[in-house]
């Protein structure tokens, strides 16, 4: 896709300030786009063929939102982490094998997904994402949570398909997490500490897939405090 026809909708994005570029077949990340730096809020470009990104990314600052999910990226500049103003984060479907250490300068990030990347390992600096809400690292593999993750104010973690067994007892201190999800992992009642069910906050906590004992989950200590959380919160919905 040439730069020239580029410019309808980055003349469209200059009064709106948001710009998207969805399956354009593009192979490299259109530097075209910098001349919205001083006014682009929302930016997707999901769906193309690009490999990286440039380091320029870090004079969007008043970027709130970037999707750039499906592509072939297989890492994030450092200057991803000036995006002071970033608030949610889509880099769903690439191939970056290790966690993107520069997103954990993105202190505003509220949104995560980094599902579908091939990462194994969460760092404990995650913690360092305080005002995350929802975090999304499904289909990956990941086979532990760690201790600063349990830490993270977020009301939602989605860790589905993965190959977690444990689920770490931190979770119960945490007074923010209301769902997490963890179905098709290696959860066993063994991996899932009482307090998660008795004294957590914990309304919604999606199993389904994993190798326990369905029976001995529900004679779990706890088990009947985290249904009534469960059945409160799906009144409320309904």
């Amino acid at each position: 896709m040439g730069g020239n026809n580029l410019s309808v909708p980055i003349d469209h994005a200059k009064k709106t300030g948001v710009l998207s570029l969805q399956n354009k077949k593009l192979d490299k990340f259109p530097e075209d786009i910098f001349v919205l730096r001083r006014n682009l809020r929302t930016l997707d470009v999901s769906g193309n063929r690009i490999e990286e990104l440039p380091d320029d990314i870090g004079v969007l600052q008043v970027l709130r939102t970037l999707k750039i999910d499906d592509n072939k990226l297989g890492e994030v500049p450092t200057a991803l982490g000036n995006l002071g103003k970033l608030e949610a984060l889509h880099v769903a479907g690439n191939p970056l094998m290790d966690w993107p250490t520069p997103v954990l300068k993105c202190g505003n990030l509220k949104h995560l997904d980094l599902s579908r990347c091939r990462i194994s390992e969460i760092p404990g600096s995650i913690s360092s994402l305080k005002k995350l809400d929802y975090l999304c690292l499904s289909h990956n593999r990941i086979e532990s949570i760690p201790e600063g993750m349990c830490e993270l104010k977020v009301v939602e973690i989605d860790l589905n398909n993965n190959n977690i067994a444990v689920i770490p007892a931190e979770f119960s201190k945490n007074e923010s997490l209301r769902v997490l999800r963890l179905d098709y992992n290696a959860v066993t009642c063994a991996g899932i500490p009482p307090t998660i069910l008795s004294s957590s906050t914990i309304s919604t906590l999606s199993l389904d897939g994993n190798p326990m004992d369905v029976r001995k989950f529900r004679e779990m200590d706890g088990y009947d405090q985290y249904m009534e959380r469960y059945a409160a919160t799906k009144r409320k919905c309904d």
